[in-house]
Formats: C-alpha cells, sequence, structure tokens
C-alpha cells in the first residue's frame, strides 16, 4: 500500500478553469483546505460554492499574478485565513496565438509574468513560511512543450522549459529543509486555453498579410485532431493529486504516463531529423 501525506492548506492557481479547477477538486476532496486563485472572482465563488456545499473548506481569491503586489496579496490573505500553505500548485500560464514578431514587449513581459516570474515569487514568498513549518510541497504544471518545439509558441515554450528548470534546482535549493519540488508536465489536455487562444488569434488568421497564416490554419487543423484525443483535466488533476501525497515525490510525472516515453525517443534522435519530423507534424510552410 503506498503511503500518503496528511493533508492540509493548498493554494492552487489558474483555478477557475481547466487543470487547476479540476486540482482544486481533487484535492478539497482528499481532505486539503483549498485556495483557489485566479483572476475570474465569480469562477472561483461558484467553485467554492459547489465544494462548499459538500462540507470542503475553500478560500477563493480574485488575482491577477501578471501583478507583483496582487501575487503578494495571495500570499498575505493565505496566510491571514489559514496561516499556513502545505502545498503549492502553480498552474496558472497561457499561451498567445501569435508570431513571436507580432508580440511587444509589454505582451511577453505580461506572459512571462503569469506563467514564470509570479510561480517563482509564489515560491520565494511561502519558501520561509514552509520551512518555519518543518516543510511542504511545490507543483509546478509544465508541459510537453517545454521540451517539444512548437512553432508560434515561443514564450509559452521558453516559460515551461524555465518553471522545469526551476523546479529541478529547486528539489536542490529546498531539500535541507523538507520542501520537497515536482513538476507534472501534460501532454494535449482538452481545456478552454485551446479556444481561449484560437478566439484571440482569429484577427490574424484573418488578415491576408499574415505572413504566418498558412501557418496558423494547419496548426490549428493540427490542434483540432489533438484534442479529438486528449487527456481530460481531471486526469491531470489525479496526477497532481498522486505527486501531492507520495511520500517521496518524483522530479517529474507525465500525464498520460506514456509522455515520458515520447519526449526521450525525440530527445535522442539527432537535431535534424527530429526537426524533419516536427516540421512534417504541424506541416509548417511559412
Amino acid at each position: 500500500m503506498t503511503q500518503q501525506r496528511k493533508p492540509g492548506v493548498a493554494m492552487v492557481t489558474g483555478a477557475s478553469s481547466g487543470i487547476g479547477e479540476a486540482t482544486a477538486r481533487a484535492l478539497a476532496r482528499a481532505g486539503f483546505q483549498v485556495v483557489v486563485a485566479a483572476r475570474r472572482l465569480e469562477r472561483l465563488e461558484l467553485l467554492a460554492k459547489e465544494l462548499s456545499s459538500e462540507g470542503h473548506q475553500i478560500f477563493p481569491l480574485s488575482v491577477d499574478l501578471a501583478r507583483e503586489e496582487e501575487t503578494h496579496r495571495l500570499v498575505e490573505d493565505t496566510l491571514a485565513k489559514w496561516g499556513r500553505v502545505d502545498l503549492l500548485v502553480n498552474n496558472a500560464g497561457y499561451s498567445p496565438a501569435a508570431a513571436t514578431e507580432q508580440m511587444d514587449r509589454d505582451e511577453l513581459n505580461h506572459i512571462f509574468g503569469v506563467n514564470l516570474l509570479s510561480q517563482l515569487q509564489l515560491i520565494s514568498e511561502l519558501t520561509p513560511v514552509m520551512r518555519e513549518q518543518g516543510g511542504g510541497r511545490i507543483i509546478n504544471v509544465g508541459s510537453m512543450a517545454g521540451s517539444v518545439a512548437a512553432p508560434l509558441a515561443v514564450p509559452y515554450s521558453a516559460t515551461k522549459a524555465g518553471i522545469e528548470a526551476a523546479t529541478q534546482c529547486l528539489r536542490l535549493e529546498l531539500a535541507p529543509w523538507n520542501i520537497q519540488v515536482s513538476a507534472v508536465i501534460p501532454g494535449f489536455v482538452a481545456t478552454e486555453a485551446f479556444d481561449s487562444a484560437r478566439e484571440k488569434g482569429e484577427e490574424l488568421r484573418e488578415d491576408a498579410n499574415n505572413p504566418y497564416r498558412s501557418l496558423m490554419f494547419h496548426l490549428d487543423e493540427f490542434a483540432q485532431g489533438q484534442l479529438r484525443g486528449a487527456l481530460a483535466p481531471e486526469d491531470v488533476a489525479q496526477t497532481i493529486l498522486r505527486a501531492a501525497n507520495a511520500v517521496r515525490p518524483r522530479a517529474r510525472y507525465f500525464a498520460p504516463r506514456y509522455g515520458r516515453i515520447q519526449r526521450g525517443i525525440l530527445g535522442i534522435l539527432p537535431d535534424r531529423l527530429r526537426e524533419r519530423i516536427l516540421m512534417q507534424m504541424y506541416k509548417g510552410k511559412g
């Protein structure tokens, strides 16, 4: 029988939909008190009402993680409410549907702020809290995009690669205080994020002067095909729950588990062969 940790207080970012929402449900039903954080307060309040009706303790907090002061307020309000954080699930993140040249510095700053810098800030601010408690658990939600290249995904892939690299460093940095860090790496997951990115990219897709227009249509077709066999957010949530409960958590958890094999095979291929395979897969024509 697998030994499990005693539930405590969990903080989940990006909890208004998709993986974050499913994770909040899974953790609450496993006995955790859960802080759910995202921008859309009305969605968080509906989730809190649902789980509270089942007898679970949920604390919804509206926060824009791109802003340093709001990320700090998330920590302060959580500690004022429950006095501790035993588990941090860094899940918030998004991907714009645009080429790098079609984004300005402000947009790039916002993507990095939400996807990477806010996560590192939360870890930084919660590390002293967890050390004082005698330990804690941090789970960073990465992506296969962090290691499998794709066009029109530069800032998203860079931030996901960054959080996975940070996870490896943090495992060594925080181990002396029993603060255990893992990355959960999903493949394609059927969430609102794809519809949101597609909607935001509609203007670029319809622009006849957009040099990436053909590629955008090919990628849209590719994504729609992948989504037909995609994981449900609840599947990833169960992987996160397994990592949260493990006595000796691994550095990486893949969802689905065969994602580890897929990434490993791509990783050992010669660069040129790997690029040819990926270019054919995405059918990019520039």
